[in-house]
């Protein structure tokens, strides 16, 4: 791939890429004369300072001179001086949603924080990073909202198209648009979330609010969504000791009431589904959750497979991501089971790619709507997917990303270097014109959807799509035959 400008860079690195440890993490209690001292010589820029282990305030290098060289009393506390509440931004944020923080609020740090809200490290504000940015800044400011605003969250919707266009024409890998708009997402989820919590809280219906994490499944939970995705959320959350179960259970149902709708009013629908955290099948408690797996996977339904493939590609996207961890590593040992493996294969084998055994294009005849156009994600990236994600299981592969589990099957040579680089072009080359139609429907007025219409493709496109959907279908086959000797 061509090298790419620094402002298409931006959109695609993560600030966990350009963080630095150059901070002094000190509590709240700590006097301004020890701290300053301390700054000093471990040669830092910037003090944190940390209430019951969770980020509370910042002084930079700016307060000291402002501030600190006129206190006469150098006992005095680091807490009459900081700045708080504290601007910050995620480990798994993109590059960009710092910039656009730092040039909203004109800062030149930013802590970075993981799910649990530890602080990993500091960003800095870099003016040759600004001066380099070129046309993105517009982009990025527009991007960039009131974190409790929740008619920012539309806005920050509505960009993604733009974007998207953007990138398609700068020759971005469509994987790692799919990853930006995922992220996107994210945000918007989380800001849904923050909002939620303000207003739940007003109505005091628990004293102590447990630990809980929001779950994202399906494909955001894989971080390749495409724009307008259905909602796919869950909560799990801890049951404190003091507090009644129903009312804990409440305040999560109210909780995921109000983040539900500023998603669906932001452009992110509710599932038709009703696989979402206001259905209490997908809100429970840590041991309720294990309860409900161990009966999904003890009667192996169809319905319940299709319930236990969507957990298995789910990620923390807000709260404590510990929750999210111990309930993947449940499911996982349960899904290498031989038994529960063959039925998950027998559950998704019949979804085959669109192409007919005499290299024809399936296309759709019974949906009205859609008549003689090829369903590009039913019969082409999904079919691909779930291979990749059942050897995967069969191989203890736990990863969430359909990339991060080809790289490592490949590790673990089930798949050689030319398979390795074959799945993955066709998982990009699919992507792109999912992308591609998308951004096409949107500017001629059209509703969006996973159907294309093949007359419309390039030649080339077209004998390429032949070339992957028949590969798709052979890496299905495969998966068959390896299945069926060990397990059926």
């Amino acid at each position: 791939m061509a090298d790419r400008s620094n402002s298409v860079e931006l959109f695609i690195k993560k600030i966990s890429d350009y963080m630095s440890d150059d901070y002094l993490y000190v509590d709240i209690s700590t006097s301004i004369g020890e701290a300053v001292q301390n700054l000093q010589k471990q040669k830092k820029s910037v003090i944190l300072i940390k209430e019951k282990n969770k980020l509370s305030g910042i002084i930079t290098e700016q307060d000291i001179v402002r501030k600190v060289t006129f206190i006469s009393d150098q006992d005095k506390k680091v807490s009459e001086i900081m700045t708080t509440p504290v601007i910050f931004v995620y480990e798994d944020d993109l590059l960009f949603h710092a910039v656009g923080k730092m040039r909203k609020s004109n800062l030149r740090h930013l802590p970075v924080i993981d799910l649990k809200s530890k602080v990993v490290g500091v960003i800095h504000a870099n003016k040759a990073l600004y001066a380099e940015l070129g046309k993105a800044t517009e982009q990025i400011d527009q991007m960039t909202f009131d974190e409790y605003d929740p008619s920012a969250l539309v806005k920050i919707k509505q960009h993604q198209i733009k974007i998207v266009e953007r990138l398609l024409a700068e020759n971005t890998s469509a994987l790692d648009i799919t990853y930006l708009l995922s992220f996107l997402n994210n945000v918007i989820f989380r800001r849904s979330i923050r909002i939620a919590e303000q207003r739940v809280n007003k109505k005091n219906i628990i004293k102590n609010i447990p630990d809980y994490t929001v779950l994202v499944m399906g494909s955001g939970g894989r971080m390749e969504s495409f724009l307008y995705p259905d909602q796919d959320n869950g909560i799990i959350y801890e049951l404190p000791d003091k507090e009644d179960p129903k009312k804990v259970d409440l305040y999560f149902e109210e909780l995921a009431k109000d983040f539900t709708k500023f998603l669906d009013d932001a452009g992110i629908p509710f599932c038709k589904g009703n696989l979402m955290a206001t259905n209490p099948m997908w809100r429970k408690s840590l041991p309720e959750w294990k309860n409900q797996v161990q009966s999904w996977v003890e009667t192996l339904s169809e319905q319940n497979l299709i319930y236990v493939d969507m957990l298995y590609d789910f990620r923390s996207v807000y709260g404590n991501p510990e929750l999210a961890n111990e309930l993947r590593d449940f499911i996982f040992d349960k899904l290498i089971n031989k038994k529960i493996l063959k039925y998950l294969f027998k559950n998704e084998e019949s979804r085959q790619a669109g192409l007919t055994f005499f290299g024809n294009f399936i296309l759709e005849k019974k949906d009205p709507e859609n008549i003689g156009l090829l369903n590009l994600k039913g019969a082409g990236t999904l079919p691909l997917v779930e291979a990749v994600r059942i050897y995967s299981i069969k191989n203890r592969v736990n990863k969430s990303n359909t990339l991060a589990r080809i790289e490592e099957l490949n590790n673990l040579k089930v798949f050689d270097d030319h398979e390795k680089d074959f799945i993955i072009s066709a998982h990009r080359f699919l992507t792109y014109l999912l992308l591609k139609n998308q951004i096409a429907a949107v500017k001629s007025g059209k509703s969006i959807k996973n159907f294309i219409n093949p007359k419309l493709l390039l030649d080339r496109e077209k004998g390429l799509l032949k070339v992957y959907l028949k590969k798709i279908n052979e890496l299905k086959t495969r998966a068959r035959v390896e299945i069926s000797e060990e397990y059926f």
